[in-house]
């Protein structure tokens, strides 16, 4: 009598699934890695938006008339719920924004590997005419715009 087995062994299934182990286990590191370069970039694009936002709200005249200025620039000034209604420049900026939520970051974990917070502040300085945005914590190192911080790149 002809034996008809057409699968495969058991052993060839072990031998199998032994390989993608390694693979996988060989690959997990740079897929994490990868990940997090990924949610960076996304913040970046996000924190350019908020930039983005800002200047279209400053060129309504209205808006524009009770930014914060002089005294009351936003310096390194968390970005939160209150900042998107109110007066004419917050609606304005909500509007420019394209949203009612405050936008949040998505990467936990800078370059370096070191962990941070999901807040964007913004560094809104009207005597200088300047915008700088930040993910995470408000210094140099975490700046998403005009300029990339050394903890993203």
């Amino acid at each position: 009598m002809k034996k008809t087995n057409k699968g495969f062994s058991m052993v060839e299934l072990i031998i199998v699934i032994a390989i993608m182990a390694i693979l996988a286990g060989a690959l997990a590191p740079a897929l994490i890695k990868y990940i997090n370069k990924s949610r960076i970039s996304t913040d970046i694009q996000t924190g350019q938006t908020i930039a983005t936002a800002i200047t279209t709200a400053l060129s309504n005249e209205n808006a524009f008339d009770v930014a914060p200025s002089g005294t009351n620039s936003w310096s390194m000034h968390p970005l939160a719920a209150a900042d998107l209604s109110g007066d004419s420049f917050k609606t304005e900026f909500a509007s420019a924004l394209g949203t009612t939520s405050v936008p949040t970051g998505k990467a936990k974990k800078d370059m370096q590997g070191g962990s941070m917070d999901q807040t964007f502040y913004i560094d809104l300085d009207a005597a200088s005419n300047t915008i700088k945005v930040y993910v995470g914590d408000a210094n140099a190192a975490n700046e998403v715009y005009p300029e990339t911080g050394s903890n993203l790149k």
